[in-house]
């Protein structure tokens, strides 16, 4: 019997389905999978037999399986796509109930006499996702080790941080002895003082512990409302003891009218951190009496830029864009890791981390966060 030229073209379209290397699903005007490769059978687990005919829902997970026919009779009654000519991120679902990530391409077969048909191209993309936690556990680990060194560069800073509350409570604590001495003329007012003050020194060396613990701590970090003035001011405490013994003079101007932003506290710290730690070494490398840096907050329409300005030795031109490159640096004992760590995490903020060498010298980093982000 002589083969018919449509035989001819069905035969092609098979073979041509089952060589693609992605699934590939047909399915008609109703959701009824009609075609179904051999990709497909291999990424569902389904034979051809098992599925054609059948409902196309059966291959989504909740809550797609339960919404999917509404969604195809809207579509054939407003001719509207939602997910017709563009691609997406999804789950599908395995024979054996098991969830996995995929990318769905669907496109319209017009034309037919018998009704319309859709086409669906799936990529598996479970190795893909895996290997992105991977990448994101690892930032995690750099994002933690970044910390720990700066705050092994500032062990004496944090020190003297603390040394100062214990060594007031201490003398309080020995003038509370005193007055207990001298068993005479005991003033309840002073050891109310006494109190006082020692209560409000143990309270400001728990502050710097539970600041430090917060750079040390790691694992996910969650975004949640905060006060960017506030942040900044927490965080430069952190600097008081290495500012005065550098004799570096630090202005910090902030912008009170601005209201809580949504973004992680620990990841913007980390920024600042490493921009002022930046500077000092800087402005140290530099030797100039006059050392100055400049911490400015400010309102830039839908955004807020937070400007780091030294006038320490600069940057090379040459070596300008090279900056925020992973593992390049310009210091002799840097790893050349801190400022790639700071532009991605500006950039999972929505913002941005860039560098300008101002007319009179120096440097000034530029953090630009939006004033609404959830990300």
């Amino acid at each position: 019997m002589k083969t018919t030229e449509a035989e001819q073209s069905n035969t092609l379209f098979d073979a041509l389905m089952d060589a693609a290397v992605d699934a590939i699903i047909v399915i008609d005007d109703h959701g009824l999978i009609r075609r179904f490769n051999r990709a497909a059978q291999r990424m569902f687990g389904y034979s051809l037999e098992e599925v054609r005919g059948r409902n196309i829902k059966m291959l989504m997970p909740q809550p797609h399986r339960q919404k999917h026919d509404g969604y195809l009779a809207r579509y054939r009654k407003t001719r509207e796509a939602s997910i017709i000519g563009v691609g997406r991120e999804t789950n599908g679902l395995k024979r054996d109930g098991t969830p996995f990530p995929i990318h769905l391409s669907v496109g319209e077969i017009t034309g037919n006499q018998v009704g319309n048909y859709y086409v669906g191209i799936i990529r598996d993309l479970t190795d893909q996702k895996l290997a992105e936690d991977q990448v994101h556990q690892l930032e995690d680990q750099l994002l933690h080790a970044d910390r720990l060194v700066i705050l092994g560069e500032l062990t004496a800073g944090i020190a003297h941080e603390i040394n100062q509350p214990l060594t007031a409570i201490a003398a309080y604590a020995d003038a509370g002895k005193n007055l207990v001495a001298r068993g005479t003329d005991l003033n309840l007012q002073d050891f109310q003082l006494i109190y006082e003050r020692i209560a409000a020194q143990s309270r400001r060396a728990g502050e710097v512990v539970q600041r430090m613990r917060k750079l040390v701590r790691t694992g996910t970090l969650s975004k949640t409302r905060h006060d960017l003035n506030q942040l900044i001011r927490n965080i430069l405490l952190l600097f008081e003891y290495e500012v005065n013994k550098s004799n570096v003079k630090l202005e910090f101007f902030s912008n009170d009218a601005l209201a809580p932003m949504y973004l992680d506290e620990i990841q913007i710290q980390q920024i600042i951190v490493n921009l002022v730690k930046n500077s000092l070494d800087a402005l140290h490398e530099s030797g100039r009496p006059d050392g100055m840096i400049e911490i400015r907050v400010d309102r830039l329409d839908k955004e807020v830029a937070v400007s780091v300005l030294d006038n320490g030795i600069g940057v090379p031109e040459n070596l300008n864009k090279r900056l925020f490159e992973p593992f390049f640096t310009t210091k002799p004992k840097g790893v050349g890791l801190g400022l790639s760590i700071c532009k991605s995490i500006a950039a999972a903020h929505g913002g941005s981390l860039s560098f300008s060498s101002p007319p009179r010298g120096g440097s000034c980093f530029v953090l630009k966060l939006p004033l609404e982000y959830i990300g």
